[in-house]
Formats: C-alpha cells, structure tokens, sequence
C-alpha cells in the first residue's frame, strides 16, 4: 500500500468527520470511524510538523541546504 500525500489524508479525514457529524453510524461504527480520524489527525500533524521545521531551517539558512529524508 503505498502512502498517502497530506491532502488525500486530510480529504479522508474530512470525509470521517462528516460521517461522524451525521449521526447515522450505531456506536461501534463511530467509535471505528473515530480511531481512524484520529489516526490520521496524527498523520497530518507530523506532516505539518516536518514542514515547519523544513521552512524555519530555510528562513534561518543562508545557503541552500538539501532535506532529502532517507
């Protein structure tokens, strides 16, 4: 399975967040639902997180630096 970009993990979360808003799911289904939207919460959270700390790395540099994870 290959992994997801940030925005397809925010469109998944936002397609949980209406599932969960609409009321229609029996309580183990919405505690499912849950988990999963937390997960992926995460997910987008470290990716903003490394975005970050690549955009203040730029900010303070004066020379061009590569961010290549391995």
């Amino acid at each position: 399975m290959s992994k997801l970009s940030f925005e397809e993990n925010l469109d998944k979360l936002e397609v949980l967040v209406k599932k969960l808003e609409s009321g229609e799911n029996s309580l183990d289904e919405a505690v499912n639902l849950y988990k999963e939207g937390i997960a992926l919460a995460k997910l987008c959270h470290e990716e903003l997180k490394n975005a970050e700390e690549v955009i203040v790395k730029l900010m303070d540099s004066e020379e061009l630096v590569d961010f290549k994870k391995e």
